[in-house]
């Protein structure tokens, strides 16, 4: 097949826009050099830190369903505790840690369900997967696994019209010679590009690692210029009578370099002057410096390329280089705080879609349909130390006394309140039972002594 007529002019012509386009980081950069861009540290660590923050606290589960009743209590807590064990088992939260690995490394990340005794022949993972009671059987869940992005390529996807839902949106996967449907593989796409752009970027995004290339790049040039300054940071110079040393021959009488010449004189000094050893010098027609290089201002240097690669996953320097903040009453704690808001935002937004996939699929797997009383939330990074959440509970309990004597809620529903509070320090107490009996007025008001009056009275 030959070019047509004139595409080589015309590639000489834009070739400068070209290698632009490569040299800048704006095309694909392939999945096999976006792989050994991860075997640097410098691309790993922003990429780790960010999977392992969104699933550090990971999950809570809880039911939406409000009664009184003790039974209805009790059967929501064994479903809980049901599908707690189920997500320990099918690994889903090391699943979803490392399908974050694959979206942020190379552009997208996918996960895939075996579901039923379907094989792994070129068309058994084609039939589309129903996450119904009717189109899943109970118990037909097997595994979840990761795929990485280089075994996958869209087999069929919608180029007709952008009024279709499935417009530039791949139905089918070819995944090493098997056709997967996409309802069998979800898939996590961070930072998604223009749709015309989406096919060179083999229906992925644009990689963290690729974002960071140029920011990565600076700082290891800075890095080694700053080592190279730093280890020739003083030079010795040799005022001498060059005149006379230039007319010495360079070599003595057995090959050996005359110590007398230019050349020698500046090779034994060479020699000398990276040890403490003593520089003799003709103090009529010699004389040796030390010129050095002032070392202010390297480090503000690195600092300001480590902040630059830090900047763009929006990671506090604290957590991903480890550097403390230095100054007076210095502190990363709203640094962090706000950190810990994108990372809510960033679980919501990314990987609400599979886990929501994953949570139906695994009650389906263990009851037959989907429980809509059951429900998950993302633990929020940022919480409460032991006396902050005693605090809060004091001022809930106040507030519960208070709306007591006033007719607004009765004891029962106080405790209803306490028991579905999920930041309670009574949330692992069980109180479905009758509400324990007052205590008698004259203890004191309740107080400790009183208390322990009535201890010592009764034994």
């Amino acid at each position: 097949m030959s070019l047509p007529a004139g595409f080589g002019a015309w590639a000489g012509e834009n070739i400068g826009i070209i290698e632009g386009y490569i040299a800048d980081g704006l095309s694909f950069q392939g999945y096999p050099y976006l792989a050994q861009m991860m075997q640097r540290a410098e691309f790993r660590k922003p990429v780790d830190v960010l999977a392992k923050e969104c699933t550090r606290e990971w999950i809570r589960f809880r039911s939406k369903k409000q009664t009184a009743s003790p039974g209805d209590d009790k059967a929501a807590a064994k479903r809980i505790s049901e599908i707690e064990t189920a997500f320990k088992s099918f690994h889903i939260r090391e699943v979803i840690r490392e399908q974050i690995r694959h979206g942020l490394g190379y552009g997208i990340g996918h996960v895939w369900a075996d579901v039923g005794d379907l094989g792994y022949g070129a068309l058994d993972q084609e039939k589309p997967l129903r996450v119904n009671k009717n189109g899943m059987a109970q118990g037909a869940l097997r595994r979840f696994a990761n795929v990485e992005p280089i075994w996958t390529t869209p087999a069929n996807y919608n180029a007709d019209t952008p009024l279709r839902d499935d417009f530039y949106k791949p139905s089918v996967w070819w995944v090493q010679g098997s056709r997967v449907h996409s309802s069998r593989m979800k898939s996590l796409v961070p930072f998604p590009v223009s749709q015309m752009l989406a096919p060179a970027f083999n229906f992925g995004g644009l990689s963290l690692t690729q974002q960071l290339k140029t920011y990565v790049h600076n700082f290891l040039r800075l890095r080694n210029s700053v080592s190279s300054i730093a280890a020739n940071f003083s030079k010795l110079v040799l005022l001498t009578d060059m005149f006379g040393n230039m007319a010495t021959p360079q070599h003595a009488d057995y090959g050996d370099i005359n110590p007398s010449s230019l050349t020698g004189r500046a090779s034994l000094l060479q020699s000398i002057s990276d040890g403490q050893d003593t520089i003799v010098a003709d103090k009529e027609k010699e004389d040796a410096k030390i010129l050095a290089t002032p070392l202010g201002g390297l480090n503000e240097l690195l600092a300001q390329a480590m902040e630059a690669m830090a900047s763009i996953p929006g990671i506090p320097l604290v957590k991903l280089f480890g550097i403390q903040p230095t100054g007076l009453n210095a502190s990363s704690d709203g640094e962090i705080r706000v950190f810990y808001d994108e990372i809510a935002a960033w679980q919501a937004d990314q990987i609400e879609p599979t886990l929501r996939w994953m949570f139906n699929l695994v009650q389906i797997h263990l009851w037959g349909d989907i429980d809509p009383d059951i429900d998950y939330e993302f633990v929020h990074l940022w919480q409460m130390d032991e006396k902050q959440a005693a605090e809060v509970e004091k001022l809930k309990s106040d507030t519960d006394a208070v709306n007591i004597v006033s007719g607004k809620i009765s004891p029962d529903e106080a405790r209803e309140r306490e028991a579905t509070d999920d930041t309670s320090i009574y949330r692992n107490v069980n109180l479905t039972g009758p509400a324990p009996e007052k205590p008698e007025d004259d203890l004191d008001d309740g107080s400790m002594s009183g208390l322990l009056s009535k201890a010592e009275g009764e034994e």
